[in-house]
């Protein structure tokens, strides 16, 4: 990739921040947005980590207190009450922190809730139980909670005191793919990943990082539905069908003709709501890139139970239908992908499945 040194990189689907930081590294100021907050947290800890200096310090010593209020918190799938006030108590003085502690403080918040809920954990790392009954909760004293959290604390500052300092400006966006906040013709390269259209629901794969923030997408489910590739589906999409490409058709003639249970009812719909946002998306880079801009773009395929999903094409597809012409296709293939974390969807033969490179410039 050879742009100027003045140019703006932009990753309209960021998650915990690759695209960004790459960017820093090669000194070029660079343009992230998810929706997800808490990639956002992990994304400005990787591009802050070498200005990252300070102590946590632990919260006070708990008093007798009435923890019946946190039965109510959202961390009260996994946790006994009393675990959940300790939690809570390191979440307030983490606040407090200026940004560069803070994200610090919060990674590891993350990652101690992680470990110490691990048996909730199944076959697919994308999903996670919740307890069933009051006797399956984690049950443990502030001093367990406190070891927890500040073996993190110490993982985590050490590794972002190994980074090198970076001066080239990151901005952290927490926003929508389909309603980016940029500016018109201010971008000069996309760097992107957008997420795949699989059964691999995102914000179920951080179910507990989103109840640290306050989030309970069991019953606040508005984060999940707005995610692009959520299982949920939304009250109705505003899709074009006359404006679709080849590709996306036929994968949507093709899922709705299967003779698989709800291939026609639930099945199509979510995948015609991950199209809308794909092509949603489009749109928002046809906006915001500047002529002669070039979008690279890394996809992988996969299946609708034994239904080829050719993401590649279809996104090559979209992006001629925006006067966007392709430079470069290379293609892997991929031994290990998503779809197979789907143990009902293995019952059905498939092909391989490629993951491709791909560079568009625009007209």
């Amino acid at each position: 990739m050879r742009w100027e040194a003045s140019g703006v990189v932009l990753d309209p689907w960021n998650g915990s921040g690759t695209t960004t930081l790459a960017a820093q590294h090669l000194g070029f100021q660079s343009i992230g947005v998810d929706r997800n907050p808490v990639a956002n947290v992990i994304a400005r800890l990787r591009s802050d980590a070498g200005r990252c200096t300070g102590d946590i310090k632990r919260p006070p010593k708990p008093r007798t207190r009435d923890t019946e209020r946190f039965r109510r918190d959202p961390l009260a799938a996994w946790f006994d009450a009393e675990a959940i006030a300790r939690i809570r108590d390191w979440h307030r003085v983490i606040k407090k922190l200026d940004v560069d502690l803070y994200t610090i403080g919060m990674v590891a918040l993350f990652r101690a809730v992680r470990s110490l809920t691990k048996s909730f954990e199944g076959s697919n790392p994308t999903w996670v139980k919740r307890a069933k009954e009051e006797s399956s909760l984690i049950y443990l004293d502030y001093s367990e909670v406190d070891l927890a959290v500040e073996r993190e604390i110490y993982f985590v500052s050490s590794r972002a005191a190994e980074h090198p300092k970076y001066s080239a400006p990151i901005t952290l966006i927490g926003g929508d793919s389909s309603a980016l906040p940029i500016a018109d013709e201010r971008i000069d390269v996309v760097l992107t990943s957008p997420p795949y259209l699989t059964r691999i629901d995102y914000a179920v794969a951080y179910t507990r990082e989103l109840a640290i923030l306050g989030i309970d997408i069991s019953s606040d489910r508005r984060l999940r539905s707005g995610l692009m590739g959520t299982t949920l589906i939304r009250r109705e999409d505003s899709l074009d069908l006359s404006a679709l490409g080849g590709a996306g058709k036929s994968l949507l003639e093709r899922i709705a003709q299967h003779d698989s249970k709800a291939s026609s009812g639930y099945y199509l719909k979510q995948a015609r709501q991950y199209l809308d946002d794909l092509t949603a998306g489009f749109d928002q880079l046809n906006r915001v890139c500047k002529r002669k801009a070039t979008v690279h773009l890394v996809i992988q395929d996969s299946f609708y139970k034994d239904v080829p999903v050719p993401l590649a094409e279809i996104c090559i597809e979209e992006s001629r239908a925006r006067g966007w012409d392709l430079e470069l296709q290379e293609r892997f293939e991929v031994r290990r992908s998503l779809t197979a974390l789907n143990t009902a969807a293995r019952a059905y033969k498939k092909g391989d499945v490629e993951e491709s490179v791909i560079t568009l410039r625009r007209g």
